[in-house]
Formats: structure tokens, sequence, C-alpha cells
């Protein structure tokens, strides 16, 4: 159609066209980004407390007016390095069990996504132990309503028979609780990935503490 020929002029000079604010929205994100990332290390090492505004915008290497223009301050900036870490985390928990039917195996991809992420952002775990004395209201973000989900799908786990009965709000918090004092033990303390022997036995505690059976070994 006529209206949709492209001017050259427009074309070569990017007048008019969506180039430039998408490049202008992508250095944004990438701005966000560092900030967060840099908020994360300096947060996840000397704490909140200790933490200050002008140590986050030295490492990410922005201007002080740059980080007030994504941030109002430093309390969100906290917020918002947990809620993005948690929705990468999320994602990629997703994709993990994409596809998986077998019980044991599901549960082995889900706690292999989890350990791996805290390997990947081992400072996170020291906020989220920070959390509650900073802002309580994160502690229902990060502990109740993920515990709530996992509940959710402990129940239907059980009504399908992957799972063991047995009261599914109590196994979401036990399971919760030994996956996250297991990476702090043997990933954040260490600062090295869990080792394999280690990360095999967890995933064998945790199935047997959600009951789920052993493979049947097949009949010759």
């Amino acid at each position: 159609m006529p209206g949709d020929a492209v001017d050259p002029k427009r074309e070569r000079s990017g007048t008019g066209s969506a180039a430039p604010r998408e490049s202008r929205a992508s250095r944004a994100e990438q701005t966000r980004d560092r900030i967060l990332e840099a908020a994360q290390e300096v947060f996840g090492t000397q704490g909140y407390h200790a933490a200050s505004i002008v140590d986050i915008t030295r490492r990410a290497g922005v201007g002080l007016g740059t980080l007030y223009v994504y941030f109002s301050s430093k309390l969100e900036i906290y917020r918002q390095v947990l809620r993005s870490r948690q929705a990468e985390f999320i994602h990629a928990a997703r994709l993990a069990s994409v596809g998986v039917d077998d019980p044991r195996e599901s549960v082995r991809r889900a706690f292999r996504t989890f350990f791996d992420w805290v390997a990947a952002h081992p400072t996170i775990m020291r906020m989220l132990r920070e959390a509650e004395f900073i802002d309580p209201s994160l502690i229902t973000d990060f502990y109740r309503l993920p515990a709530e989900r996992y509940r959710d799908g402990l129940e239907r786990a059980m009504a399908h028979g992957y799972v063991a009965r047995t009261d599914p709000d109590v196994l979401a918090w036990c399971v919760m609780g030994m996956a996250e004092f297991s990476a702090v033990r043997w990933i954040v303390w260490s600062g090295e990935a869990m080792p394999g022997e280690r990360f095999d036995a967890f995933v064998e505690i945790i199935l047997r503490a959600m009951g789920v059976d052993a493979p049947r070994a097949s009949s010759a």
C-alpha cells in the first residue's frame, strides 16, 4: 500500500523510526540492570544499614542523579533487587519443569535450578535473611506467598498419588527450610557450587520427606 512505503531519507536518518526510541529504552534498561547488580553486591556484602547510595552509584558507574531517575530511595532499590531476582528464579524454575512427567526427575530439576540460582547470586541469600528486619512486608513476598504456591502444588501432587498424603502446608515449609539452609551451608558460606554428592543426598532426603516412591527395577 502507498501509505506503507518507506521514505529513503527517513530510513537513512532514522527520523520518525522506532529505532532511536528502542535504543534509548535498551540503554535505560541496561542502566537500571547495572544499578541493580551493583546494589545486590553492595547490600549483600555490607548489609542494608551499612550500605549507602553513594556505594551503589560508585559500583554501578553512574551519577547520583541517574540513580534517582530509576529509584526513589535505598529501600526501593533493596526491594527491587529481591523482586527482580525472584522473578528470574521463577522463570528459570518453570523452564526446568517443562515436559517433565516423572516426579523424581521433577524434584531433581527444581532443586538443581534453585541451587544453581543461589550459586549465581549468593548475596541474595544474605539479603533475604536480612529482609525481615528491613521491610517485614518482604517476608510475605519471598516466603509466605511462595510457600502457599508450593503447598498448592503439593496438594495437587498428593491428589494424583505422586506425593504421600500429609499436611501440605507443613511439608512446604519444611522443604523450603531444608533447601534454604542447605544452600547457605554449601554455597553461600563456601563460595562454591553445591558439590554433586551433597546435591544427590539432598534430593534423596527430600524425596523421602515427600514420600515419593523410588523407581521400580524393571523385571528381566
